[in-house]
C-alpha cells in the first residue's frame, strides 16, 4: 500500500477516493451497464445526454462528470442518481464539503 502524503489535501493516497472509484461501485452495485447507466443519468434532463463512451471515460478515471452537471444531477433526482451526484461532488471538491460550506440534506423544495 502506498501511503504518500498529498500535498494539496493533505490526505494520504490511500485515503483519496477517485470519481472513476465512485463510477465504479455505482456500477456494480445497481449491475447496469454503461449504456443504461448513461440513459438513466439524463433521464429526465432536458437538452442533456451523456454518452456509454463518457461514462466509460469516468469509470476508466480519463475524465470525469462536469460539476454543473452533477449539481442539476443533486437537484433533479431524488433517488441514486442524486447519491451518485453527491458522492462524485464530495471527490470533486472536498474543500467545500469539509468545509462546512455545504451541509446534506439539502432543503426541500416548497
Amino acid at each position: 500500500m502506498l501511503h504518500n502524503d498529498n500535498k494539496v489535501t493533505g490526505k494520504s493516497m490511500v485515503e483519496q477516493i477517485r470519481v472513476s472509484d465512485v463510477v465504479k461501485a455505482y456500477l456494480e452495485n445497481r449491475k447496469i451497464t454503461q449504456d443504461e447507466f448513461a440513459l438513466a443519468l439524463t433521464e429526465s434532463l432536458v437538452n442533456t445526454g451523456i454518452s456509454r463512451v463518457a461514462v466509460t471515460n469516468w469509470k476508466n478515471g480519463n475524465s470525469s462528470p462536469h460539476t454543473d452537471f452533477l449539481l442539476v444531477c443533486m437537484v433533479a433526482y431524488t433517488d441514486w442518481r442524486r447519491s451518485f451526484a453527491i458522492d462524485c461532488l464530495k471527490v470533486k471538491l472536498p474543500e467545500v464539503f469539509d468545509s462546512g460550506m455545504v451541509k446534506l440534506p439539502l432543503p426541500k423544495a416548497q
